[in-house]
């Protein structure tokens, strides 16, 4: 916590405070966005740049757009072209596309002329464009479309498996989503259904279970097809770490994995949980509870988002803040 900084906006204008709320780079951004891997995205009369945590700039602000960088590449725009930067700032591919995803596994998508294909971090077009849509390769396939069917490829642009599906997702835990019609199932890495079960909507598996619907009514199964958790409720996502979020009617709450509710299905809506803290919507405000269903913070913000060592991003009037445990604004 003690390195981290936090974006603040002041006069309209952007600096940076610490966890204390203690100025440490000063308020002269248009823009100013959180710090991944030690450097931020800022703008400055309507270009966009990098800088580091001492405040200078790395990257120049001269780019329409930019993302923060994968594989040491990132996306830039120039008059609506795409293009790639390393990070030194150098472009070292060209903005020519006319759309652009992040490189994973060497490989990134790239749109032109309407179609996707893929480049490698040299910029050389090495699966050519020929996709409505392409997602990005992990463990060496990419889910890609064609027309309104969807199938998989790998690295050398060859059909993987055939495109039979009107849904997919990427594998994830060795497994993907996909359906035909309005029936969801699972298929492993050589396109074959894993067990003879199919669901009304089928989410990705993440920690060995996974949120389906099956008879309108969701639970999660484990990667067997058997439920670890009956179908009971009328929509719930996955779990991330130890709670699900599921809902009955218009009210919200969490589930362990149990199956047991542990915070009560009343709320207009819920978000996650971090560091010991539910957010939850009541009265089209957003605040944190406890385990013990006690509020924590009070409900008054528009936005919130999880706690990380100790800070919290909100949103109140449009205006991204930052708080502490204790409701503390930075």
């Amino acid at each position: 916590m003690e390195n981290e900084l936090y974006p603040k906006e002041n006069n309209d204008m952007y600096g940076y405070v610490d966890g204390n709320g203690k100025t440490i780079i000063d308020f002269k951004f248009d823009f100013a966005d959180e710090f991944e891997d030690d450097i931020a995205l800022v703008e400055l009369d309507g270009k966009c740049g990098f800088i580091n945590k001492d405040g200078k700039l790395v990257i120049e602000p001269k780019y329409n757009d930019v993302n923060y960088f994968n594989e040491d590449m990132a996306v830039v725009e120039i008059n609506h072209k795409y293009g790639y930067i390393n990070k030194n700032g150098d472009l070292v591919i060209k903005t020519k596309f006319e759309e652009a995803k992040g490189f994973t596994e060497g490989v990134a998508a790239v749109k032109i002329l309407g179609k996707f294909g893929y480049i490698n971090n040299e910029g050389k077009m090495i699966i050519s464009p020929s996709f409505d849509d392409a997602n990005e390769f992990e463990n060496g396939l990419a889910l890609v479309k064609k027309g309104e069917k969807f199938g998989y490829i790998d690295k050398d642009g060859n059909v993987a498996i055939d495109f039979d599906f009107d849904y997919g997702s990427d594998f994830d835990e060795g497994l993907a989503a996909v359906a035909m019609g309005d029936k969801f199932f699972y298929i492993d890495k050589n396109g074959e259904k894993i067990f003879d079960k199919d669901f009304e909507f089928a989410n990705s598996f993440n920690e060995e279970l996974s949120a389906v619907c099956f008879k309108d009514q969701y639970g999660f199964i484990d990667k067997s097809g058997t439920f670890i958790i009956e179908p009971k409720y009328d929509w719930s996502d996955n779990f991330t770490g130890e709670y699900a979020v599921v809902s009955i009617g218009e009210k919200y709450g969490f589930i362990n994995k149990s199956g047991n509710v542990v915070i009560p299905i009343d709320y207009d809506n819920v978000f996650d949980y971090s560091e010991g803290l539910f957010s939850v919507q009541i009265h089209e405000k957003w605040g944190y509870i406890d385990i013990n269903n006690h509020i924590a913070i009070e409900p008054i913000f528009d936005e919130v988002e999880n706690f990380y060592n100790g800070i919290a991003k909100i949103i109140v009037n449009e205006v991204p803040q930052y708080i502490k445990k204790d409701g503390s604004i930075l």
